[in-house]
């Protein structure tokens, strides 16, 4: 009777044994929620003293019921726009770590593409936004940023290096290219711009042809508590972008 009874305890201890070995030594849970729309659709959710760069207010809540309930008008979503980790050269290349966790795709339930992973604190997880072919659009207009702070609304910004920092940021595709296979475009290029006071920041990748749409390339800084991000890029055509991402540019005064 003993030796039956100790089974169970037994089998619970080593289950717990194999739970310990897959999860990181003082391991944190992080989600992350991303959604492509329409920019106009957007815009239905606003008010207008919302539409400014770094607003926030209650109509970006509405936005983001909307994509957790997936009830919607399905036609404001942007298809063809998978949310994706990085190999991890590219996540080096990034000053970050990579991430292999399973990603459930919006669509079905809500509209949000979705990831939990157990991470370490004080690392940075990057993660990519990368369309394929030529979809339209191709401009990438607005990011809203949810993360240690509300919902904020953010239009890419061209920083000059080490002047002004700024939450969302953007850099040609080709120089990305390059600096990634240099093992450096962080240090080089983003470290000095890009703003994580969210803890969380975008830097958009801007195609020089612009047949060819934007990707997106999302930085998340890991931080003590489990965490939910948000991530909400909104796309148009792009003749309403220059080619070559010309775009607003910061700190060039």
């Amino acid at each position: 009777m003993v030796t039956f009874g100790r089974r169970p305890a037994v089998v619970a201890v080593c289950m717990l044994a194999v739970l310990a070995l897959g999860t990181p030594a003082g391991a944190v849970e992080y989600r992350l929620k991303v959604a492509n729309i329409f920019d106009q659709a957007m815009m239905s959710f606003l008010s207008r003293g919302e539409l400014d760069d770094g607003a926030t207010g209650p109509g970006f809540q509405r936005l983001a019921a909307q994509l957790d309930q997936g009830s919607g008008d399905r036609g404001m979503n942007v298809t063809h726009r998978p949310l994706n980790a990085v190999p991890e050269s590219i996540a080096r290349a990034w000053g970050g770590v990579a991430i292999r966790a399973q990603i459930a795709r919006g669509g079905v339930v809500s509209y949000w593409d979705e990831v939990r992973w157990d991470g370490r604190p004080g690392e940075r997880s990057i993660w990519i936004v990368k369309p394929s072919g030529r979809e339209s659009p191709q401009a990438v207009n607005h990011i809203v940023l949810k993360g240690t702070t509300p919902p904020t609304l953010y239009q890419p910004y061209t920083a000059a290096c080490g002047t002004t920092r700024v939450p969302v940021m953007q850099l040609g595709i080709p120089l990305i290219a390059f600096q990634e296979s240099r093992g450096d475009v962080w240090d080089k290029y983003v470290a000095k711009s890009l703003n994580l006071g969210h803890g969380i920041g975008a830097v958009v990748g801007v195609n020089n042809n612009a047949v060819f749409p934007n990707l997106v390339y999302i930085i998340v800084e890991q931080g003590p508590t489990p965490t939910t991000f948000e991530v909400v890029i909104t796309w148009s055509d792009s003749n309403a972008q220059a080619p070559g991402g010309g775009g607003p540019v910061l700190g060039t005064n």
